[in-house]
């Protein structure tokens, strides 16, 4: 039997989920971070979530193991999985450098 993560569906969408569950958490810690002037400690608590959200997606967009199923449903879940990844980074990388609070 295979593991839920397994199946190419879940993977179809688990990226782009994972993605916009840590855009959604990036945003409410910056703007608590802003509210509560967490001052020093603001930059590097948004830069480690923003790690802390790539791993998963590093991991959705490696290719599949030896002996695990291909057909189209499989590579079009690593693409995905692959344009999430590259979303994330390209959406996310702002937080290492722009300002944070206006």
């Amino acid at each position: 039997m295979k593991t839920m993560i397994g199946t190419p569906l879940v993977r179809l969408i688990a990226g782009f989920v994972i993605w916009a569950v840590g855009f959604v958490v990036l945003y409410a810690v910056q703007a608590l971070g802003c509210a509560y002037g967490w001052g020093d400690w603001h930059r590097p608590v948004l830069i480690g979530l923003y790690l802390l959200a790539l791993i998963p997606l590093i991991w959705l967009a490696m290719p599949a193991r030896a002996g695990a199923e291909d057909g189209p449903l499989h590579m079009a879940a690593l693409w995905a999985n692959r344009a999430a990844l590259v979303a994330a980074i390209l959406v996310f990388l702002p937080t290492t450098f722009a300002s944070l609070c206006i």
